[in-house]
């Protein structure tokens, strides 16, 4: 679709844009996405019109970018829904994964896709295509809840304009504005501070690590106790702290005890936001901060407690550090230095049924796409505590010619220990 800049309006970029901007994850494909099979009966001028009211609502998906410092929000949106149709279920999936998985230019007209896929009269493919520089977990979930409610708007009927406010243009200018005064100064010294104490970021998981072959995916998923979450629960309330920082605390004494070193860390990604009125706005807040174990060897719940103070203030002060750190000219974080990420999940059922229903009328399936040149962190541990209900599981990912598999085992087995028996010291 042709993109006008009549009616656009300028305005700084935000410190997470421009990090994407320049550099930093400029080179990477950075591709959001969910691709589905939708089983029903499905109005496809309803999916266009909810598009393009979801797009209305939320200035994000109608943003460009003029320079690393200034972006263009567009009055109206900048992609619209395609539809396509195949014989078979191979070719749709074909047909989806070259349409989603071409990289978006960061001097593109706009960096969302959306199509549909139809292979029968109640079965359709659909994707969407999102750049991270646009969204974040927090945002799809949003943005997915409104396609819905806008699709039902449609089929009732319902034409009205559902433009919203510029929500992230104005948090961007805000952010700006601050951090060039004294909450950008309190910023800075804050992780002045932090890095003094323990380092510009954490250490490698293993100091002895080699890469011995081209990147290799590998998984171990430890099946947990049934009542894992119950037990991180009683845990939070024994620590008085947040399971997030309990299941963190796991992992740094995990890592501490394996690499057996006392200035153990992991890079944790804060989804939060940090300004008033951000909580129900999409666009890229996502960033990522450090996290450590003091030095000095404390009781279980003691160590708890210290890291759960430690959230708060890294997720208080948080910014794209990389950014941040150029305009200090302070050296506060590594790309790719972190010795383990930590992703959390305190759901109760498993991540399939996020995914239902999006439309009503309709029963989905969920679709694992790959496209080349999709990121992997070669030299990273990335974890995640998946507490279901039904099937609590500690998962590892990691570079298998790089990470050991016996030191991943024993870097879980440790986390795992300490967690769940930590209510009992």
């Amino acid at each position: 679709m042709t993109v006008s800049h009549v009616g656009a309006s300028l305005g700084p970029t935000s410190l997470a844009e421009k990090a994407r901007l320049t550099g930093d994850f400029a080179d990477w494909h950075n591709l959001f996405y969910r691709t589905v099979w939708i089983t029903g009966t499905l109005d496809i001028a309803a999916v266009r019109a909810a598009w393009r009211r979801v797009c209305r609502h939320h200035d994000a998906l109608r943003r460009t970018y003029v320079s690393a410092d200034e972006a263009r929000t567009h009055a109206d949106a900048l992609s619209e829904v395609e539809f396509h149709t195949a014989e078979t279920d191979d070719e749709a999936i074909e047909l989806m994964r070259s349409f989603l998985g071409t990289p978006f230019s960061l001097d593109g007209p706009g960096f969302s896709r959306i199509a549909i896929v139809q292979r029968s009269e109640r079965r359709y493919l659909l994707g969407v295509a999102m750049d991270h520089i646009m969204t974040d977990l927090l945002s799809w979930n949003r943005i997915r809840a409104d396609f819905k409610e806008f699709y039902d708007r449609a089929l009732a009927g319902d034409t009205g304009d559902v433009t919203g406010v510029n929500g992230y243009h104005m948090f961007a200018a805000e952010q700006r504005r601050l951090f060039s005064g004294g909450w950008g100064e309190e910023r800075k010294e804050f992780w002045r501070s932090y890095t003094d104490e323990f380092g510009a970021y954490p250490p490698p998981f293993l100091a002895d690590a080699k890469h011995t072959g081209e990147y290799q995916y590998k998984v171990i998923d430890r099946a947990l106790p049934a009542d894992a979450k119950a037990r991180v629960d009683a845990l939070s309330r024994q620590a008085r702290v947040t399971p997030f920082a309990a299941v963190s605390t796991g992992i740094l004494a995990g890592v501490r005890e394996v690499a057996d070193d006392p200035t153990a860390g992991i890079s944790v990604t804060h989804h939060g936001r940090g300004l008033p009125g951000t909580s129900e706005t999409p666009g890229l807040f996502a960033q990522t901060v450090p996290l450590h174990l003091g030095r000095r060897v404390t009781s279980p719940l003691e160590s708890v407690r210290e890291v759960f103070q430690r959230t708060h203030d890294v997720f208080e002060y948080a910014l794209p550090l990389t950014v941040a750190g150029r305009a200090w000219n302070e050296v506060l974080t590594g790309v790719g230095r972190a010795a383990a990420g930590l992703y959390l999940e305190l759901n109760e059922r498993p991540r399939s049924t996020y995914y239902t229903p999006w439309f009503t009328g309709t029963e989905v399936e969920y679709v694992e796409l790959s496209f080349p040149g999709d990121k992997v962190w070669d030299e990273t541990v990335i974890v995640s505590w998946n507490l279901y209900e039904t099937g609590p599981r500690l998962v590892a990912e990691y570079n298998g010619n790089y990470f050991p598999d016996a030191a991943v085992e024993e870097l879980l087995e440790a986390a795992q220990r300490f967690v769940l028996s930590a209510t009992t010291a």
